[in-house]
């Protein structure tokens, strides 16, 4: 037998016809009942058609919605906070500590972590998960010497609001919800929580 890298052409009906015919060799093991799978050749066509029509006339839809919005009158976009710059080192979300903000500038009395390599991220990542901890992005660690191997730099304190690297457990859910509510009411309120969970 020889093998090529040819490729043969094939016309669309040709393809749709055995397109129809794994669905058909399909149906008796996905769903051998179902009124709504089509049972003929024909079936399929229209069902293939209608499918095609319902994406067009979103697409059209889209477009409409596009060409209107152009029409409107150009909504001005104001920056953030009317452009005033906060100097105090917390997010702009609940005004706590955290590396997600604005500047490069590290907070007075700490490091800037380097970015992690692909050596920590899978370590993090897919290695951390099958010893029993959850998923989470590399810890943020100590710049130091540069040739010394990540494991070995001492990992940065992490700010409360940044927090990772709790151990997964069976009802690490229900500990993570349960110890997280107090700081939840402390963050925004217990009448916004209420209004959260209800």
């Amino acid at each position: 037998m020889s093998y090529t890298a040819s490729k043969t052409w094939i016309s669309p009906q040709t393809k749709e016809i055995e397109t129809w015919a794994k669905i058909r060799d399909s149906i008796t093991r996905i769903s051998p009942h179902s009124p709504f799978i089509p049972t003929t050749f024909s079936d399929w066509l229209a069902h293939r058609v209608a499918i095609k029509e319902d994406q067009l006339q979103k697409v059209t839809s889209k477009i409409e919605k596009i060409r209107e919005r152009e029409d409107d009158e150009d909504i001005p976009l104001l920056p953030v906070f009317g452009g005033k710059k906060m100097k105090d080192q917390l997010a702009l979300v609940l005004a706590q500590k955290t590396i997600w903000r604005l500047g490069l500038e590290p907070p007075e009395g700490r490091h800037l972590a380097p970015w992690p390599s692909y050596d920590e991220y899978k370590h993090e990542g897919d290695d951390r998960n099958k010893s029993g901890y959850s998923r989470f992005p590399p810890l943020p660690r100590d710049p130091g010497n540069a040739t010394v191997n990540w494991k070995q730099r001492k990992p940065l304190e992490q700010f409360l609001f940044d927090e990772v690297g709790r151990r997964a457990t069976d009802d690490s859910e229900e500990q993570a919800n349960t110890a997280d509510e107090p700081l939840a009411i402390e963050l925004i309120g217990e009448a916004l929580l209420l209004l959260l969970n209800s």
